[in-house]
């Protein structure tokens, strides 16, 4: 049995924003998004997370770096890395001034002959969109690092009796 690996992508335009990109699609929640994958080439591909209907990705090779934490604990950036051709430059400018959010799922593939199989999800990334980059070769999108996330409310959570309990109001500690 063969399996290999690859990642569905998935670009959030928040709502009120407009894609000079091909191929957007509006989500449910207002928010534009445009689907990429990186394994089945010049095909489209299902993915269907569960409780959601399926949704087609088409083909745009591209790289995933995956976010890595060094043991003093830094975070280092995700990113994105594309072929520099007409369909990434279309919208790698307006996803870095937008702040586009980006995920990343990263899938094992056991059916190498149907795009249509949904594959089985091995990690899911989620990042807002903080910097770009290019070469004549390359585009590259950096993804900021989780702990950004929280300075940027993304996701937007926050502390209160209901999700945590009582909420301290004090750095004291009281022992009994």
């Amino acid at each position: 049995m063969e399996l290999a690996l690859g990642n569905y992508l998935t670009l959030r335009v928040p709502p009120g924003n407009s894609v000079n990109g091909p191929g957007y699609r509006q989500a449910s929640d207002q928010w534009l998004e445009l689907r990429f994958q990186n394994f089945w080439i010049s095909q489209n591909a299902i993915w269907q997370a569960p409780g959601y209907p399926p949704r087609v990705h088409s083909f745009l090779p591209f790289g995933f770096s995956g976010a890595v934490i060094s043991r003093q604990g830094d975070n280092i950036d995700a990113s994105l890395v594309f072929p520099n051709t007409s369909v990434s430059r279309s919208f790698m400018d307006q996803a870095v001034r937008e702040r586009w959010i980006a995920v990343i799922r990263v899938v094992k593939i056991e059916n190498l002959e149907d795009p249509e199989q949904v594959p089985s999800l091995l990690y899911i990334y989620r990042g807002a969109i903080g910097g770009g980059g290019w070469t004549p070769t390359e585009l590259s999108l950096t993804l900021n690092s989780v702990l950004d996330g929280v300075d940027t409310q993304l996701p937007v959570r926050s502390l209160n009796k209901f999700t945590v309990g009582n909420v301290p109001s004090s750095g004291s500690i009281a022992l009994a």
